[in-house]
């Protein structure tokens, strides 16, 4: 272990949010404020500026010159330390991986109907990220990976379409999704996914799909219990559970009406920038903790 070294290391794309988040205490120039401060130094060089751009640049120019000290977020930390754990040990964390959240097992179980849908409504097969031993390839270039939950084309680089899959847990979930803004780790997540392949288009398709009976089943025997019932003829049992059990399939609603699209924009040159710059920063900061670790009570 004392020989591992981090120079190679690269972000997950699930995971590209937390690496980018900002500490408090060195907040950096947004991509908005960068285009701005080009502006203004682009306007500076052919006319003077009024005192409140002038103002405005000075701020900016500070920002930059605080931003640039990056100082990793306790986020990102925590992320690193879940990667060194792993890399160093083949360790995980525990309690993440004994979730047992009914919504989060749907999504495992009915991904296969989700993509089978999803290739309906829109008239194009997507491929799964599937081999023969049901594993997933995980993609890479110089700073990320990503496993892709599936692709159009030949294979996942080069891809024309990445989409990733999110099988919604009940109606009012699903209608809430079309207002929602996408979330930024979800953002980042497609964008690496299209960094890695050169893929643009990228998209995340919401879809409602019947959920698996062991899980229905599963969530009736809950309701039993919550309810302190003998058996399921109990008059409370049998209306509360008429109503739940019909809010678990949506065969009824029309396909079209079940899948639910947000485009992702590829990343931008600035973006891609930032981001490969704060992988580097990450793996200096692994090596430099590897070093501290490896000499710690000596």
């Amino acid at each position: 272990m004392t020989d591992i070294n981090f120079d190679n290391f690269k972000v997950r794309c699930s995971a590209i949010s937390m690496v980018l988040s900002n500490s408090r205490s060195n907040p950096v120039l947004t991509e908005k404020q960068t285009e701005r401060l080009a502006q203004l130094e682009a306007t500076a060089e052919l006319k003077p500026l009024t005192d409140k751009m002038q103002a405005e640049l000075s701020e900016l120019y500070v920002k930059k010159a605080n931003g640039s000290k990056v100082i990793l977020s306790d986020t990102c930390i925590s992320y690193l330390m879940t990667e060194y754990a792993w890399r160093t040990e083949r360790m995980v964390s525990v309690t993440k991986e004994l979730m047992d959240i009914p919504q989060l097992q749907k999504g495992v179980l009915v991904e296969a109907d989700s993509l089978m849908l999803l290739s309906k409504v829109d008239g194009v097969l997507y491929q799964p990220n599937i081999n023969e031993n049901d594993e997933r390839e995980r993609v890479y270039n110089d700073y990320l990976s990503g496993e892709v939950d599936a692709y159009v084309g030949d294979g996942i680089i080069g891809a024309t379409i990445l989409p990733d899959i999110k099988s919604i847990w009940d109606y009012p979930t699903f209608l809430c999704k079309i207002h929602e803004p996408l979330t930024i780790a979800n953002d980042w997540q497609l964008k690496g996914y299209g960094d890695i392949s050169g893929c643009t288009d990228l998209f995340v398709a919401n879809c409602l799909i019947n959920t698996p009976e062991n899980i229905i089943e599963s969530l009736k025997f809950k309701l039993l219990k919550k309810l302190d019932v003998a058996t399921e003829e109990s008059p409370i049992f049998r209306h509360k559970w008429d109503i739940i059990e019909r809010s678990l399939r949506f065969d009824h609603i029309p396909e079209h009406k079940r899948v639910f699209k947000k485009k992702v924009e590829p990343m931008s040159e600035i973006q891609k920038q930032q981001l490969y710059d704060r992988v580097k920063v990450c793996r200096e900061w692994l090596n430099q903790f590897h070093e501290t670790y490896q000499n710690l009570n000596k």
